[in-house]
Formats: C-alpha cells, sequence, structure tokens
C-alpha cells in the first residue's frame, strides 16, 4: 500500500511562514497585499498563488519570494501533532507530491526532522501539470512501483482531492489544514480525517499493513 502525502497543511502548519514570506516579499516590491485572498488561495503553487492575489504572474516577484523565504533567520513552521505517530506506523509506503519545488520541500522535511520517512518526493518541477492533473500522483506510483489500487492520497485542498481522482485512486480529505471540512466534504473525498488518528484508523481493518 502507498500513502502519497501533501505536505503543506497535511504534514507541516506552513501558514503563518507563507503569509509572511508573501507579505514580506510583496511589501519589499511596493505591491498591495490582499489578505482575504491570501486565505482563499493559500495552498495552491507559487505561481498560482501570486496570479490569484494580483491577477498576473511575475517571475521576479517569484525570485523575491524565494529570497525573504531563504533568508528567515527564523522558521515558523512546524510538524501537526499527531503526523509524526502516522509516518512511524510500518508496513506501508510512503510518498510526498507537493505543490512546492522538490528542493524547498526537502528542505522544510529535513528543518523538522521528516525527510527520511519517505521513499519518494515529487515536487511541481518534477511534472509538466500540476494539481490537481494527477500527473504527480501517477509518477509517484510508478516510482514505488505500487498497484493503483492500494494507493491513498492524502491532503487538505481541492488540489489533493482533485489530483487523487483525476490519477483514479483514492483520496483521504484532512480538515486540520487550508480548508473547512464541509468545503472539503463537497468535493467527494473517499474518506475525511478529523484528527492525524483518523488517518490511521481508516486502514483499522487492514492490520496486516501495520
Amino acid at each position: 500500500m502507498l500513502l502519497i502525502f501533501d505536505l503543506d497543511g497535511t504534514i507541516i502548519d506552513t501558514r503563518d511562514e507563507i503569509e509572511y514570506t508573501f507579505r514580506k516579499a510583496f511589501q519589499n516590491l511596493g505591491l498591495p497585499f490582499d489578505e482575504r485572498k491570501m486565505e482563499k488561495h493559500i495552498g495552491l503553487a507559487v505561481e498560482e498563488l501570486i496570479e490569484c492575489l494580483l491577477g498576473y504572474y511575475d517571475p521576479e516577484i517569484e525570485k523575491e519570494i524565494k529570497r525573504v523565504y531563504l533568508g528567515l533567520k527564523e522558521r515558523k513552521i512546524r510538524v501537526f501533532p499527531g503526523m509524526e505517530d502516522v509516518l512511524k506506523c510500518n508496513g506501508f509506503k510512503k510518498a510526498i507530491y507537493t505543490s512546492k519545488r522538490r528542493d524547498v520541500a526537502i528542505r522544510d522535511l529535513e528543518y523538522v526532522g521528516l525527510a527520511n520517512f519517505f521513499s519518494v518526493i515529487v515536487g511541481a518541477d518534477d511534472v509538466r501539470k500540476k494539481k490537481p492533473d494527477g500527473e504527480g500522483v501517477k509518477r509517484a506510483i510508478e516510482l514505488t512501483g505500487e498497484n493503483k489500487e492500494d494507493v491513498f492520497v492524502i491532503g487538505d485542498t481541492e488540489m489533493d482531492i482533485l489530483a487523487a481522482k483525476n490519477a483514479g485512486v483514492k483520496s483521504i480529505a484532512v480538515t486540520w489544514g487550508f480548508r473547512s471540512k464541509d468545503f472539503l466534504r463537497a468535493l467527494e473525498p473517499d474518506f475525511i480525517a478529523q484528527h492525524p488518528k483518523d488517518i490511521l484508523n481508516i486502514f483499522s481493518d487492514r492490520k496486516s499493513y501495520f
């Protein structure tokens, strides 16, 4: 069995860091920062989030965001309580499929001490079509050699649930990230987890996996 995890809003809480980084970068460039739009669209890939906030994409803005991010003296990220216990469970393969670039995702995972839990990490720069396309999910499946019938995508936004659907695999929506339970339920995921332990409970009848 393969569990493909989203990163931000699913495994690690990065909301404060993302908002700070964008706000600071926009301030440095003299651009307006819309908190309401940020709250609505946070969780998208950087270039998509820039376009949602400003109505257009400019690579220079992304460069400034990355400069601010890499220059942070104090990180503002943490592992969601209970997620490390899920990752410590043996018996299933674990992969990451994130809207971040792979090198940025690895940097975050190493910072919180979780990088070694994942045999495969697929970033936005590893695919031609980003979430909600299913390409990244299919790539993780290919790299792990798992059967599609035994694959679950776990994430906190519409991008994750739709990517799972587009790849033809099951999905688990988590409610502690960037989207509400009601919003996620409307997407009709296969399962909904309100706490990390719920992920393990979903597989409680598959004891041979644990």
